[in-house]
């Protein structure tokens, strides 16, 4: 039986240090996979809700003619994918 350990440590100098001392055994060779952790680590300490109308997306659309009436716009489009999910024989 194989036993896969999931660790996250820290680089210093040009080792990684574990909060905890690893359970494998001296001379043990592992396969090691490095995925940084500081993005993910970023998105879960933003905890305020941003300001939706400060996103650089907000309004990108807001000149499109055919998008004036999004409701008519979104009800076109749903027409369009059943027109396509239809077979005509």
């Amino acid at each position: 039986m194989t036993t896969i350990l999931l660790e996250r440590g820290k680089v210093k100098g040009r080792g990684i240090v574990f909060p905890k001392r690893l359970t494998l055994p001296e001379g043990t060779e592992v396969m090691v996979r490095i995925e940084p952790v500081v993005e993910s680590a970023k998105i879960m300490a933003c905890t305020e809700d941003p300001d939706l109308g400060d996103l650089p997306f907000f309004g990108m659309w807001a000149d499109r003619e055919d998008m004036k009436d999004s409701v008519a716009w979104v009800r076109k489009e749903r027409e369009q994918w059943h027109q396509r999910a239809t077979r005509l024989d």
